[in-house]
């Protein structure tokens, strides 16, 4: 897995006892997802230009520590497989003191405009399996 980001909890992110809701860590895995696809060269808008979208068919997150207001975390990302038409990416979000705050994974579909499912382009293949080996 790679840093792929830093993120700074707003306190918009959090329930009332300024603990960051549980339901935000999954838009963390999203931005760890966009952020790993930039840095590999691939950002998502190239791909949606073409009608082809990563619909999440599944998720999971353990989370560990609770991420409170103003917390300044890592966001880590990795491919985890990558199949003919679905992938998996492994997310860590970390404190910047060490401290693990969470962990998950999602799995994703290529769909296109019309969500129906499709193989995996072969640059994004590509792409996806050079995050692998760097994971």
């Amino acid at each position: 897995m790679i840093e792929v980001a830093r993120y700074r909890v707003i306190f918009a992110d959090c329930d009332p006892m300024r603990i960051m809701y549980y339901g935000n860590y999954f838009r963390l895995f999203e931005i760890g997802r966009a952020e790993l696809f930039r840095q590999l060269g691939h950002p998502f808008p190239d791909y949606i230009a073409r009608g082809l979208y990563l619909g999440v068919i599944e998720t999971a997150c353990r989370y560990r520590k609770p991420a409170r207001y103003d917390d300044d975390l890592i966001i880590r990302a990795g491919i985890a497989d990558v199949g003919r038409a679905r992938l998996t990416i492994e997310y860590e979000v970390d404190a910047v003191d060490g401290d693990a705050v969470a962990s998950g994974s999602t799995v994703h579909a290529v769909l296109n405009d019309e969500g129906r499912p499709q193989r995996i382009p072969p640059e994004f293949r590509e792409a996806a399996l050079k995050g692998k080996a760097k994971s």
